[in-house]
C-alpha cells in the first residue's frame, strides 16, 4: 500500500469517527468524556490533512473523492460503482485529449494522452460508496495546467442543461467527449445513482459538483436529443452505375477513390442518363452526427450531371 493511500484510508476512518462523535454530543452535549474524544479526532483529522496535503504537493498530484448515493436503496452492486467510475474516467480522458490536441468527433486518445489522464486508486470508504482518485498534476505559479482545465470542461459537460449549451461545448471538447458524457448519465440513471465528485491540490480546499440522478437524467435528455447537421456542396468525377429518375436513386463510382455514392435525384433535374458512361456529378452532402452515439449519417443528392468526353488518366504514382 502506497503512502497516500494509507494517509486517504486513515483520514477517511478519523472523518467517519468526527461525524459519529458530533452526533453523539449533539445528543450529550454535557458529556466531558466525548468532547475531549471528539477534540483528539479532530486534531488527529487536522493532522492527516497536513501530512496528505503534503504528499499530494511532494509528488506532484491531485486527489479526486468520487461518491455515489443510493438512498432509495442503500445497496451498491459492484456493477453500478464499477460502471460510474469507467465511464467517468473515460469522460475524463476525452476532454483531457481534446484540450491537448483538439476537439475529436471519435474517442482515439494517444497513448501518452491516455497514460497522463488515467487515476490510480488512492483508497475508498463505506456507506454511501466513496472512492478516492489520484492523478499527476503540475504545480504551476500561474496559470492553470491541462488537467485544471480538464476538469473544469467536465464540471460543465455535466452541468449541462440547453441544448445550446451543449453545441459550444461539443465545440471545444467533441462529440467523442460528449458521447462519453452521455455514458456516464446513461451509467447514474440506469442505477439511481446521486454523485458528487471533488477535486483539488489540497484536501482542505476541494472543487465539487453534486449531480442528482435527476439531473443525470436531464443531461442524459438533451444529449440524446442533439446532433449536428450540416450540408456541403462537392463535385466528383466517376462512372454512373446506376440511375433511376422514376424512384430518385442514383449510384456513382468515383475514380481512383473507388468511393460508393448513392442517393437521392434532385427534382430538377432529367429523368434519363445513360448509365456506365463518365460524369462530372454535382452533388449535395447532408450529414448528421447524434451527440449520443457520435454515429454520423451522410445523405447525398444529386443536384447534376456533365458528361466528360475523356476518361481521366490512372494515377501511376
Amino acid at each position: 500500500m502506497s503512502e497516500l493511500m494509507r494517509i486517504v484510508e486513515s483520514l477517511q476512518e478519523t472523518d467517519a469517527a468526527v461525524l459519529h462523535l458530533s452526533r453523539a454530543i449533539e445528543e450529550r452535549p454535557d458529556d466531558d468524556v466525548l468532547r475531549i474524544n471528539a477534540e483528539a479526532v479532530a486534531k488527529r483529522q487536522r493532522d492527516l490533512v497536513r501530512r496528505l496535503d503534503y504528499t499530494l504537493h511532494t509528488k506532484q498530484s491531485e486527489i479526486v473523492r468520487y461518491r455515489v448515493n443510493r438512498d432509495w436503496s442503500g445497496t451498491y452492486p459492484a456493477k453500478a460503482v464499477a460502471a460510474a467510475i469507467d465511464t467517468f474516467q473515460d469522460l475524463v480522458t476525452a476532454v483531457f485529449d481534446a484540450v491537448r490536441t483538439g476537439p475529436k468527433l471519435r474517442y482515439r486518445p494517444s497513448q501518452e494522452n491516455l497514460t497522463l489522464s488515467t487515476f490510480d486508486f488512492a483508497g475508498a470508504a463505506t456507506g454511501s460508496v466513496i472512492v478516492s482518485l489520484a492523478i499527476p498534476n503540475d504545480r504551476l505559479l500561474f496559470g492553470e495546467t491541462d488537467l485544471d482545465e480538464t476538469l473544469g470542461l467536465v464540471e460543465r459537460t455535466l452541468s449541462a442543461r440547453e441544448s445550446d449549451d451543449l453545441k459550444l461545448l461539443a465545440d471545444r471538447v467533441g462529440v467523442a467527449a460528449i458521447t462519453k458524457a452521455y455514458a456516464w448519465a446513461d451509467a447514474c440513471v440506469t442505477y439511481g445513482l446521486d454523485t458528487q465528485i471533488q477535486w483539488g491540490k489540497s484536501y482542505a480546499d476541494l472543487r465539487e459538483v453534486t449531480i442528482t440522478q435527476e439531473d443525470a437524467a436531464i443531461v442524459k435528455s438533451v444529449i440524446e436529443n442533439k446532433s449536428d447537421n450540416a450540408e456541403s456542396d462537392e463535385t466528383y468525377e466517376g462512372i454512373l452505375l446506376g440511375f433511376d429518375g422514376a424512384t430518385s436513386y442514383f449510384h456513382l463510382e468515383v475514380f481512383d477513390s473507388r468511393m460508393d455514392i448513392r442517393g437521392a435525384v434532385s427534382a430538377g433535374l432529367p429523368k434519363a442518363w445513360t448509365t456506365d458512361q463518365p460524369y462530372r456529378a454535382k452533388l449535395l452532402r447532408t450529414s448528421q452526427i447524434r451527440y449520443s452515439t457520435g454515429e454520423e449519417k451522410v445523405t447525398w443528392t444529386l443536384l447534376g450531371l456533365e458528361p466528360l468526353r475523356t476518361l481521366p488518366k490512372p494515377d501511376t504514382a
